[in-house]
């Protein structure tokens, strides 16, 4: 009999699928395409199924707190060791196994560290029955069953979700993928199809052709606006309080707003019951992490039947050295969760991160020394708080809130007029609630509110360039809908409504609506997809893409920049294949209105022009493989991309300007990827990463020229006088393209076990053959002879660190 299996995530109960593998993605379309498919998948008809039944419950701890990532094994009473049915556990110890023939089946519960139960059902047609488990704590070894976590979890959504392309990263892959001194959730994310990275030095990426900034980036439901240290080379997660890393690159349902291109989810990890220490030190930072739970009398006080806590703390040591480096980098991450005895969820998240380059105590005798004094920081801080209220349905009431800012400021301390400054902050309060209507339809609604306000302040000698804030209010409210026709059929419909209220500026309305169809094929392993949907954004970064370091400067739409609406069709097939493999093939269109670039002939009396507003589009193919199990495993991917971007061009010396539409920097036309986890003799395990990708597009110039501007001379006569500087003929905007970049990484790790813990010393090689991608051409039209050189990004760039865990 074919073996299948179901999972839940973190607020629904799971349902059926089988034991191979993971997955999903979407299609391409012009606006009114996808206005037409909208309407063809609202008069989708109904479509008969089997009589079938499920069942559902809850998995407790015999002390009371929900236990999660249980497994749920069906079999047939004549054959129970030939598993029929898995299914997981949620974090509120909830469980759902869907679509099943009426009779009679052995359910058995296990978990690591509880003893097994077992227990007769009978399921009737039509019918979902309750069957609640309570477990006793007892050391035990699962025998039969290798489902890993994030496998089950991959599946889960697989069967439970229609639209929305997901792809997790565990821990554990994440400290396999190579990197730069030590793992970054963020960089690991290249990885992943439809990603794209401009260049070495910035863990900045895009996906499917929208830009930085249209990325939505939550630690634990918490928007972080500048996830980046030093300039964008790497992130402020540590490694160690993640618990997993999941990317939505299109087709995200209407419970999320507020970006328009993808969505980045990192999840922290609580911990264990049990005290623990994990840390780590690194050629980038020394780190530490610690958690355990809190004493049984305090959970008392609180009213709580468990409470666990974790907190870490990453300092950098550039400036520690004998020729030090005057910057430094700190993080402070901390993350409270609770049970209440009815079940119900309280977690709080806590970040504060902050860079310092600090160039005021320079040595003004020193010859290498810096000749300006300087203090340039910036970092972010956030707070947040959910409460999750489980439901014998499946389905939970959610509440959050949180609060977010990000602010960098420049100070000269010999020019005390001279200042740079810039901000953000954003204030969330929201509330979800979902619950099921029968057994094949779900609902899902939500309210939301949040405050956001920016300023951006440059002032120089008593002149104030650029003075512009702005605040408002952001007001929406969402209804979700899925439909399931057993194993055959998912169909899920939302919409999204949104008032954004500026000041200064006129408040703007927006409807979101989306839609998405799956249909299942070989019992659930195989499965054809296709969604559409609008999406909507109300803040821009002015922050110039085409330089590889720097730091986002934030604007919300008003007077100074437009909405973004983005109308999105994608459609794709994925399959489950025996031995641990899956595929995917996704094709996908976009269409972007409201994007920004800077003005070239913006008056600098005004402060309200600095952006000049345009549209853009992208279109794509992304392929995806994966083996999961035993041996070597890991991945492959592959994007084809194709984006544009269009703004008047004043520049053409034409009333009105022509649209002007050119490749933005991220425009990969080709991007290869393949990821590796190779276990090696003695204990030693291994990782790999090639990654090819074709040229990014860049301004060539031309030749250079003597430039002439009018000078009044005496007399009042009027001449024509040389500058100083030759001027640049420049050739089509983005017209050329770099060579192709290509990067072999490898990593190498091993851990030793003693009677107080385990040590993890590893070696991070990035660009083992030292490939010379280029960063920058620079052109020299002043010799004789015209010159062009160039700037590579890293070359062979080996790395060592250790990790302690007790």
């Amino acid at each position: 009999m074919k073996r299948q299996i179901a999972t839940a995530n973190s607020v629904s109960a799971a349902s059926a699928r089988s034991l191979d593998g993971p997955a999903r993605r979407r299609s391409p379309c012009s606006r009114g395409r996808i206005h037409g498919l909208l309407v063809v998948f609202s008069l989708l008809p109904g479509v008969l199924t089997a009589q079938t039944g499920g069942v559902e419950g809850r998995v407790v701890d015999s002390d009371g707190p929900p236990v999660f990532a249980a497994n749920i094994l069906l079999a047939l009473p004549d054959a129970p060791a030939q598993v029929d049915r898995i299914a997981e556990s949620d974090r509120f110890g909830y469980y759902r196994i869907e679509s099943l023939p009426p009779g009679r089946y052995l359910l058995r519960v296990q978990r690591i560290g509880y003893g097994e139960i077992e227990r007769p059902v009978e399921i009737v047609a039509d019918r979902r029955i309750e069957v609640d488990v309570t477990l006793t704590a007892t050391p035990v070894v699962l025998e039969g069953v290798s489902v890993s976590t994030a496998e089950t979890r991959e599946r889960s959504r697989f069967l439970e979700t229609a639209g929305v392309t997901v792809r997790e990263i565990s821990q554990a892959e994440l400290r396999l993928v190579p990197g730069l001194a030590e793992a970054d959730p963020i960089r690991a994310v290249e990885v992943l199809p439809g990603v794209v990275s401009t260049s070495d030095f910035t863990a900045s990426f895009n996906v499917r052709g929208g830009s930085a900034d249209q990325n939505l980036i939550l630690l634990d439901g918490v928007p972080i606006f500048n996830p980046f240290h030093l300039g964008g080379i790497f992130s402020v997660f540590n490694a160690d309080m993640v618990g997993r890393v999941e990317l939505s690159s299109g087709g995200f349902p209407a419970e999320h707003g507020g970006r328009v291109s993808s969505l980045l989810l990192v999840e922290s990890d609580p911990g264990t019951d049990d005290f623990n220490v994990r840390g780590g030190v690194s050629l980038l930072a020394a780190r530490a992490a610690l958690g355990g739970r809190v004493p049984a009398g305090v959970e008392r006080t609180l009213g709580l039947q468990r409470l666990k806590w974790r907190a870490s703390g990453r300092r950098s040591w550039f400036d520690q050295l004998p020729r030090s480096v005057p910057y430094h980098l700190t993080d402070f991450q901390g993350v409270v969760e609770g049970w209440t005895p009815g079940g119900s969820r309280i977690l709080i998240t806590a970040y504060t991160g902050d860079d310092v380059f600090n160039l005021t105590e320079v040595d003004e005798d020193d010859e290498d020394g810096f000749p300006l004094r300087a203090a340039w920081e910036w970092g972010n801080d956030l707070i947040g708080m959910r409460w999750t209220m489980p439901r014998r349905d499946g389905g939970a009431l959610d509440v959050r809130a949180g609060y977010t800012r990000f602010n960098s400021a420049l100070a000269f301390p010999d020019f005390s007029d001279t200042e740079f400054s810039s901000g953000i902050s954003q204030l969330s309060l929201g509330a979800q609630l979902e619950h099921a209507l029968g057994r094949r339809w779900t609902l899902k609604s939500g309210v939301s509110a949040d405050r956001m306000t920016h300023l951006n302040l440059v002032r120089a000698g008593g002149t104030q360039f650029t003075d512009n804030s702005g605040e408002g209010w952001l007001g929406g409210v969402f209804a979700h809908a899925e439909w399931r026709g057993g194993l055959a059929w998912l169909v899920e419909a939302g919409l999204r409504a949104d008032r954004w209220a500026p000041s200064p500026g006129d408040p703007i309305n927006q409807l979101a609506p989306r839609i998405a169809v799956k249909r299942f094929f070989r019992g659930g392993d195989v499965a054809v997809k296709a969604a559409a949907g609008r999406f909507t954004q109300f803040l821009h970064s002015a922050r110039d893409d085409e330089v590889p370091i720097g730091i986002d400067v934030w604007v919300l739409t008003g007077h100074l920049a437009p909405h973004i609406a983005s109308d999105q069709v994608q459609a794709g097939i994925d399959a489950y294949f025996p031995g641990g493999w899956f595929a995917s093939l996704e094709t996908y269109e976009r269409l972007f209105d409201g994007v920004t670039t800077f003005n070239p002939v913006d008056d600098p009396n005004r402060g309200d022009d600095d952006l000049l507003p345009g549209s853009g589009r992208s279109r794509g193919i992304d392929f995806f493989v994966r083996k999961t199990g035993e041996g070597v495993t890991g991945w492959v991917s592959a994007s084809w991309l194709r984006a544009t971007r269009t703004f008047p061009n004043f520049l053409s010396g034409r009333n009105p300007p022509p649209d002007h539409t050119y490749p933005p920097i991220f425009d990969r036309r080709l991007d290869l990827d393949v990821v590796l986890r190779i276990p090696m003799p003695a204990g030693l395990r291994g990782g790999l990463r090639w990654n090819l990708g074709t040229g990014l597009p860049y301004t060539r110039p031309l030749a250079s020229f003597v430039y002439f501007s009018p000078q009044n001379v005496s007399g009042g006569r009027l001449t024509m006088q040389e500058d100083e500087a030759n001027a640049m003929l420049l050739g089509s905007r983005n017209g050329n393209r770099y060579p192709a970049y290509h990067r072999l990484d490898l990593s190498m790790r091993r851990t030793f076990t003693f009677g107080w813990g385990t040590l993890t010393p590893h070696l991070d090689v990035l660009n083992v053959y030292n490939r010379r991608n280029v960063l920058f051409y620079f052109f020299d039209y002043s010799a004789e002879t015209a010159t062009r050189s160039g700037l590579s990004m890293f070359p062979i760039l080996p790395t060592v660190g250790v990790e302690v865990a007790f």
